[in-house]
């Protein structure tokens, strides 16, 4: 089992991963709905996530931004970076994210994406 914090603006995608996850008996313990609070949010997390699930593009801060702030409080967080923009699949990779997931992600492939995280 995996604990989980997700970092993305779109609500409804909360509530589809919690729903997923615990099915597969994983546990989200943490949400935030941009960068700036998932930042503060990482930053107070006792224990920490085994994985982060972290969008790009999110209101006042993006997941560039946030995985650097979050990677610089602690560098072996497992960051699987999401985006729409397949152009930043390399940035978000030679930034620090464990694995990439282009948007939109089937529920399969994400679930792939958090075992292999969890599994490095």
């Amino acid at each position: 089992m995996a604990t989980i914090f997700i970092v993305d603006d779109e609500v409804i995608l909360h509530r589809l991963y919690k729903d997923v996850f615990s099915i597969k008996g994983h546990e989200v313990i943490a949400d935030a709905y941009d960068g700036a609070e998932a930042v503060e949010k990482f930053i107070a997390l006792r224990p920490r996530p085994d994985v982060i699930i972290l969008d790009h593009r999110m209101p006042n801060k993006d997941g560039m931004q946030t995985m650097k702030e979050i990677l610089a409080v602690e560098s072996k967080a497992k960051i699987v970076f999401i985006s729409a923009d397949a152009n930043v699949r390399e940035q978000a990779m030679s930034n620090g994210a464990v694995s990439f997931g282009l948007k939109p992600v089937t529920i399969r492939h994400m679930l792939d994406l958090v075992e292999s995280a969890v599994s490095e």
